[in-house]
């Protein structure tokens, strides 16, 4: 519901009718002169680049190239690939410029590649070996890509830092700290965006901190203005009306555990309007009974909200889960369209975030229009199409009592691309199914309906909000994201290795590549010397090393990294790494005595190492290393040597030297138990 206090919807409106109503009337010149470089805008109705994260500032990962097409498809090959030194997660979208690709692995490393043979240009290493790396472990290492503006490309390090690199050599033109360095809480995992000569980036994290967006000039790096997502400590004043209106929403002392509400990904610029969307997380503690006593919506935690481009002030908001309890967050990518509804032209936003409603809102002033539910969806009957907050299903606030609750915190849809085709008019999101139960011992995810733990590619029409096709998945559950285009293709990859085709019109598959790794990330197509090309990165990680029931054999070290790329009447042929494999190869010292106690508490402190290298020591996600198959984990010296030490940091492994020596060692004589119990 949008919570606007008399005085906030006033000046929300003035600032509308000064900003929007300017935006109207000189859209095409200030579209054409000053928001965007003119390269960019010479690009976007050809396609011939891929400029941004979701190409255009709609981010509707849509091309307007059908030289590939659903007609010739067929003759899709390897044209090139790279294989790319790095364990970790790849979710990034690369981008192309002129034929060369640029994109982000892990941890914030950058390369510029050429996209008509792979040849490696540059590389950037952010340098985290002298760089605090600290607990920063909670985003898998994953970077979600690069953004490009005027000859820099530029991109946010874990440790959060925004770098502006020069195009052509990768040289640093400049770095600037978006957080307090030492913050623990904080990290950066997502894509910058630009516009107006303004580079814009947030931040994640889970606990202790307090979100915020900041817009940097792109030239310089200096830093224009910054929006706080939630309100601080009262007694020190608030930044500005919003957070004192967003303030009657909390109770308790709140900012004592931050708040969150973090903007650690999806942001989009809005040119017709000159404002900025940004989506934001849920709040910490997760369960809002804990946040403060009284309940209340907590604003801005789980919505999504509209800033002026040029000043970063407040125009209006909606949020999605008013006191957001059950991991829902908001951040998934949010489009921009021109449609029809009703035979009236509306401008809206749509989004489909993790609870399983897709939502279509008009930009103009963050009315909802519409929002239905994609799939099995309990935690509310509906949402008020009046109010805009939902019916909420009874007793799902209760937690002290377990119960089965749709979807789960993997959400219907979590961070993966989908796309929107103003041809078909179809929006192709990668959906998945998946209950979780909650109640005194928190979340746990654990199938129940037949369907659960599988996934799927949905065609969903946005105006009659209804399913057009839906393509099965399987036991394929964590995939990746969506490209669509003018050739009536949609292209996906999948978690369990394969990059597949399929009709935008009726998801009749057309074609499939066997990846030999799972994918994530979301594929892009460029245009080089009159050749259409599509790119993806393969690899596997992130959240889903969460997921107790889902491993398809991907193991750390086996299956190499790669940047593969596709073109028509191509035929390299790529080596595959290891076959897929499900058994432990644990290392154990016999001479070894497991101190049984220490091993016991050790249970509770390995919880701290769950996230990465995977609950109940079963690493199932391939970006982290089984510790009970590792050399350094398999001797004390070893293990405290990159644990406390940080010999590894530079590799991406956190320093945790807040650990005591004997939680240390707890953990130790865990692994080691775990190791010899599964030899």
């Amino acid at each position: 519901m949008r919570e606007i206090a008399v005085a906030s919807k006033i000046a929300g409106f003035l600032s509308f009718l000064r900003l929007g109503a300017c935006a109207w009337f000189l859209a095409a010149p200030v579209y054409a002169g000053t928001i965007v470089d003119t390269h960019a805008i010479a690009d976007e109705s050809q396609g011939r680049n891929w400029l941004s994260v979701g190409r255009s500032y709609s981010e509707n990962r849509y091309s307007p190239l059908d030289q590939i097409n659903d007609q010739n498809i067929k003759r899709l090959g390897l044209a090139w690939y790279l294989d790319l030194p790095t364990q970790g997660p790849l979710q990034a979208t690369p981008l192309a410029v002129d034929g060369v690709l640029y994109f982000s692995a892990m941890l914030g490393k950058v390369y510029a590649v050429d996209g008509r043979n792979g040849g490696v240009l540059w590389q950037f290493d952010p340098d985290l070996a002298h760089h605090a790396m600290n607990e920063r472990s909670v985003i898998w290492n994953v970077n979600r890509g690069v953004a490009f503006w005027k000859d820099k490309v530029y991109v946010g390090t874990t440790d959060g830092r925004l770098v502006a690199l020069d195009a052509k050599s990768g040289r640093v033109i400049w770095s600037t700290q978006t957080f307090d360095e030492e913050d623990r809480s904080k990290t950066i995992s997502g894509a910058p965006r630009v516009f107006n000569g303004k580079v814009i980036i947030g931040n994640g994290g889970e606990s202790g901190t307090r979100g915020y967006v900041t817009t940097y000039d792109a030239e310089t790096g200096h830093k224009i203005w910054r929006f706080y997502t939630v309100p601080g400590d009262p007694s020190k004043g608030f930044e500005n009306s919003a957070m004192a209106m967003a303030a009657g929403t909390w109770h308790g002392e709140w900012w004592k555990g931050g708040g969150n509400g973090t903007v650690w990904d999806s942001i989009t610029y809005d040119p017709d309007f000159n404002r900025v969307y940004i989506a934001t997380a849920n709040g910490t503690p997760i369960n809002a009974n804990e946040r403060g006593s009284g309940g209340g919506d907590n604003l801005f935690v789980a919505s999504i909200v509209a800033l002026d481009g040029n000043s970063g002030e407040y125009v209006w908001h909606y949020q999605l889960n008013p006191g957001e309890t059950w991991d829902y967050d908001a951040v998934a990518q949010m489009v921009l369209a021109d449609v029809s509804i009703a035979g009236k032209p509306r401008k809206i936003l749509i989004q489909a975030p993790k609870n399983g409603f897709f939502y279509v809102i008009d930009r103009a002033n963050g009315q909802l229009i519409s929002a239905e539910k994609l799939g099995k969806v309990t935690w509310a009957e509906r949402i008020d199409l009046k109010s805009g907050r939902p019916i909420e299903a009874s007793g799902i606030r209760d937690l002290n009592k377990p119960f089965m609750i749709w979807p789960s915190a993997f959400g219907l849809h979590n961070w993966q691309a989908m796309s929107f085709d103003p041809k078909t008019g179809l929006v192709y999101i990668p959906k998945m199914n998946l209950g979780m139960s909650m109640g005194p011992q928190n979340m746990q995810f654990k199938p129940v309906d037949a369907d659960d733990g599988t996934g799927s590619l949905l065609a969903w029409d946005p105006i009659s909000r209804q399913k057009r096709w839906e393509v099965e998945l399987g036991s394929s559950f964590w995939n990746g994201g969506v490209l669509s285009s003018a050739g009536n293709v949609v292209f996906q990859g999948t978690g369990d290795g394969h990059f597949s085709a399929y009709s935008a019109a009726t998801g009749r598959t057309l074609w499939q590549f066997n990846a030999g790794l799972g994918i994530e990330a979301a594929p892009i197509t460029y245009l080089v010397n009159g050749v259409q090309y599509v790119s993806i990165l393969v690899a596997y990680g992130g959240a889903i090393s969460l997921a107790q029931f889902h491993d398809y054999g991907w193991r750390y070290g086996e299956q190499p990294r790669r940047l593969l790329t596709f073109a028509l009447d191509k035929n390299a042929v790529l080596p595959l790494g290891a076959p897929p494999r499900f058994t432990v190869k644990a290392i154990d010292d016999p001479a070894l005595v497991i101190d049984q106690n220490l091993a016991e508490k050790g249970v509770k402190a390995y919880q701290r190492c769950a996230r990465c290298h995977g609950i109940q020591l079963q690493s199932r996600s391939s970006f982290a290393r089984d510790l009970r198959e590792s050399e350094l984990a398999s001797t004390w010296e070893g293990f405290k040597l990159v644990v406390q030490g940080g010999a590894m940091s530079a590799l991406g492994m956190p320093i945790f030297d807040d650990l005591s020596d004997e939680d240390l060692r707890a953990i130790f004589m865990y692994i080691r138990q775990g190791a010899r119990a599964s030899r």
